[in-house]
C-alpha cells in the first residue's frame, strides 16, 4: 500500500482551465484525463489524502469518486460544500462520505519523515496581513511542514510549505515518497517564489 497526497482538481470546472491554462478543450476532457493520470499511479489499495477543491458541482461527487481506486480522505476545501467555514453544522458530511470518501478531517497531522506534517487545504496565514482571503481558516505557522493546496501552479515547495495542487504535478497525485525526499531536503523557496509568501487561489 502507498500512500499519496493530491487537491485542486475542480472537476467539471470550465473556468479553471482558462485561470490555470490547463491543456484542455472542455471539462469532459479534462475530467477524464485527470481521472486517468489518478489511476496510473494509485492502486486500489492505496491511501490518498485529498486536499480540498474536489468538484465544483456536488452532485458530480458521487459519480467520479467511485472511478478514482485508492482509499480516500477528504480535508475539505473552499469549493467543496463540506468545507467546515460554509458547512458548520456539517449537512454536507454525509453526500461525500456516501460518495467514497474514508473520512473527512477540517486538517490532520501526520508525522513524515520524522517531522510534524500538517495537512491543510489552504497555506500558512500572513499575521502581517489580516485582510488575506480566509484569513481565519489558514492555518498558523508554528515551525512544522505543512502540505496544502489552494494555490494551484503558484509553488511547489516554498519555505516548509509544499503544494500538492495538480497544477503543479502534471495533474497526478505526490507520492510520499516524494514527499520525504523534499522534506529531507529542508526547506525551500524555488526561484521565482520569494514574493509569493500570499498567494491565493481560485
Amino acid at each position: 500500500m502507498k500512500t499519496w497526497f493530491t487537491s485542486d482538481h475542480h472537476f467539471g470546472h470550465a473556468n479553471i482551465i482558462k485561470y490555470c491554462n490547463r491543456p484542455f478543450y472542455g471539462t469532459h476532457e479534462m475530467n477524464i484525463a485527470m481521472e486517468v493520470a489518478w489511476n496510473e499511479v494509485v492502486e486500489p489499495n492505496d491511501l490518498v489524502y485529498y486536499l480540498g477543491d474536489f468538484a465544483m458541482n456536488a452532485n458530480l461527487v458521487p459519480f467520479l469518486v467511485s472511478k478514482l481506486n485508492g482509499n480516500k480522505i477528504l480535508i475539505p476545501g473552499n469549493h467543496d460544500k463540506c468545507w467546515q467555514k460554509t458547512d458548520p453544522a456539517n449537512r454536507w458530511f454525509a453526500h461525500y462520505i456516501d460518495a467514497g470518501f474514508q473520512s473527512i478531517e477540517p486538517e490532520m497531522t501526520l508525522e513524515i519523515a520524522g517531522q510534524t506534517v500538517l495537512l491543510n487545504h489552504l497555506p500558512y496565514r500572513n499575521p502581517k496581513e489580516p485582510e488575506q482571503k480566509y484569513f481565519a481558516q489558514r492555518p498558523v505557522d508554528k515551525g512544522d511542514w505543512l502540505i496544502h493546496g489552494h494555490i494551484h501552479h503558484k509553488w511547489k515547495v516554498n519555505n516548509k510549505q509544499i503544494n500538492v495542487s495538480v497544477d503543479a504535478w502534471n495533474f497526478k497525485p505526490v507520492s510520499i515518497d516524494e514527499i520525504i525526499a523534499l522534506i529531507n531536503s529542508g526547506p525551500a523557496l524555488l526561484p521565482g517564489n520569494e514574493q509569493l509568501e500570499t498567494a491565493d487561489g481560485y
